[in-house]
């Protein structure tokens, strides 16, 4: 039944269709334009004459700013919106309907087009924090706003227009004017839409909220104080001058939207002012195209003037994050790199106990073995049952341990030089004249333990003549390194398998040194980033991803080489390095 039931519900509602999205979009539409018709009806009420633009459209910069913020997907809400509030705008005054529908056109393609240029140059992740950001969007804005100039001022000419002989300066005239008015208003508006969007995703402390919130109303104080008093003071330096020091604050100290949101109070202070003649800009001294002007030029300076200084900090802000970001990561990667360092020393110790046992615990037997028929020879002595032949057995005996407990303790012995060389080279950096093929021997020896483990082995091809003036240290954390990654990565189904290092003379000053393994090589994408820090394919497993970028930087960097990789699946890897016999420096 509940089955029958859902299958009717599904073929009721046509494929494809999400109520959520149609929801949402319808939604947007309504607020749109709501927003849109009501600044558009407040800017109506100051037009020029006999032009009959409005000299401030704050409407643009609703509709270009929801459709930079939200995207491509907002296209049509924001296009069906703009329209409808643009018509009912122009019903509710002295416009007919077909002269209405041209404007609505003309409005939502300049929020498209406006959008279109911010999306295609700049992406889709737009914000005010970059100085670019910034003067794109006011190029776009201006730009958009001469295209729809162009219909707006064609549609004003056929609907509206007066008989005058001089008909093309009448057009041009009332295209700058809608060009003046739609870019204002799309600078002012759009970046404060744009940056509360941002808000929203990545919100602001506490602490920066209220700081910007209380410095913005102190300013609307100011601005208010500034603007709708008369005083000989501002005559001469203007309100704009009084108004610079808490822009210079937000955008110092806060984010973009708090700048915006002080230059759209300070506009719309403006625009009131020059509106209803009150203030400064309501001079009765001036003509009212000259306080059109005066307010017009006004508010480019604090829009652009606070969205450029607040761009300016925050990409400040920005570059020091980034810096101690770095520095921290940096840290970071030297506290791991000399945890790697010292881990290696670790194994290195750890094949020291287990290379070092075998023949000092033959030793050891071989002497008990010596002190307990030294005791019982001695017995015999003393009950005078001492033969000849008991004699001579007990002498061989004694020649046959002294021989093992030499051998073997000099094998100790050796061996604990070979280490101590190997754990001087790698504990200091320090410059020294060695042979490659007996260093190669020495670091194969310390790891001889871990190759055991994991049934591994490894083989040296290279001449005894080979002489270098480098760093033995850092070459052994090479060796170990190769092989240890050969052994994680490369043996990692535990059957083990073979490395090879060989090395030949190149030239007169350089010696090719190639290490080998029959692996399982690596795919291309792994190629690629084999060398960076922090990439490993065995995370989960323990692996730091700082193995081969340590094998990188010593080889490029302190014995003054280079390094080339050669790899396929299934087929093993070979790293080839090409080191001067003499390092620099």
């Amino acid at each position: 039944m509940q089955q029958n039931l859902r299958g009717q519900v599904q073929h009721q509602l046509p494929a494809g269709i999400d109520l959520t999205r149609w929801v949402g979009s319808m939604g947007l539409a309504v607020a749109v334009g709501t927003v849109y018709f009501v600044a558009a009806r407040l800017s109506l009420a100051l037009l020029t004459k006999p032009e009959g633009v409005a000299v401030f459209w704050p409407a643009a910069g609703v509709s270009a700013g929801v459709l930079i913020a939200l995207g491509s997907r907002a296209r049509w809400p924001v296009v069906v919106g703009t329209m409808a509030a643009t018509i009912a705008a122009n019903l509710f005054g002295d416009r007919n309907l077909w002269s209405a529908v041209l404007f609505a056109l003309c409005n939502a393609a300049e929020a498209v087009s406006t959008a279109w240029l911010v999306e295609h140059y700049f992406g889709s992740d737009f914000r005010l924090s970059k100085l670019r950001n910034v003067l794109g969007l006011a190029a776009a804005a201006f730009i958009g706003s001469a295209v729809s100039g162009i219909g707006g001022a064609m549609t004003f000419t056929l609907f509206h227009g007066t008989a005058t002989p001089i008909l093309t300066t009448w057009i041009l005239t009332t295209w700058q004017h809608w060009l003046a008015s739609d870019g204002l208003g799309i600078i002012t508006v759009a970046p404060l839409l744009i940056e509360l969007v941002s808000a929203s995703r990545d919100r602001p402390p506490l602490s920066e909220l209220v700081e910007g919130a209380l410095t913005v109303a102190v300013l609307a104080l100011v601005s208010g104080l500034a603007i709708f008093l008369r005083s000989e003071l501002l005559a001469n330096v203007g309100p704009v001058a009084v108004l610079f020091a808490p822009l210079l604050w937000l955008a110092a100290r806060c984010r973009p939207v708090f700048a915006a949101a002080a230059a759209f109070i300070v506009s719309l202070s403006i625009v009131w002012t020059t509106t209803f003649g009150i203030g400064y800009f309501g001079n009765p001294g001036l003509s009212m195209d000259e306080r059109v002007v005066a307010a017009q030029f006004s508010i480019l300076l604090v829009t652009l003037g606070a969205s450029v200084l607040a761009a300016l900090f925050a990409e400040i802000r920005d570059k020091r994050r980034l810096a101690e970001a770095a520095l921290h990561a940096s840290e970071t990667q030297r506290y791991l790199i000399e945890r790697e360092r010292l881990a290696a020393l670790g194994g290195l110790v750890a094949g020291v106990a287990h290379e070092i046992s075998s023949p000092l615990g033959t030793s050891l037997t071989v002497a008990s073995t010596l002190a307990r028929r030294s005791a019982d020879f001695t017995d015999q002595i003393a009950s005078g049952k001492v033969r000849r032949a008991l004699l001579v057995e007990f002498a061989e005996g004694c020649r046959g341990a002294a021989e093992q407990l030499v051998a073997n303790l000099q094998r100790a012995a050796g061996l604990v030089q070979s280490f101590k060389q190997v754990a001087v080279d790698r504990s200091s950096d320090d410059r020294r004249t060695f042979d490659l093929k007996l260093a190669t021997e020495q670091v194969t020896a310390s790891v001889r333990s871990r190759l055991l483990r994991s049934q591994s082995s490894v083989g040296i091809e290279m001449a005894s003549d080979i002489i270098m003036d480098s760093f033995p240290g850092p070459y052994g954390q090479v060796l170990t390194n190769l092989i240890f990654n050969a052994v994680t990565h490369g043996f990692s189904n535990g059957s083990g398998g073979h490395m090879l290092i060989k090395a030949r003379r190149l030239d007169a000053d350089q010696v090719e040194i190639t290490f080998s393994d029959d692996g399982s090589g690596m795919p291309e994408d792994v190629q690629r980033h084999v060398f960076d820090p922090f990439f490993t394919t065995r995370r989960a497993q323990g692996s730091t991803g700082l193995g081969l970028y340590i094998v990188h930087n010593l080889v490029t960097q302190q014995l003054g080489g280079s390094i080339t990789l050669v790899s396929a699946p299934g087929k093993g890897t070979a790293i080839c390095m090409t080191l001067p016999l003499r390092a620099p420096g």
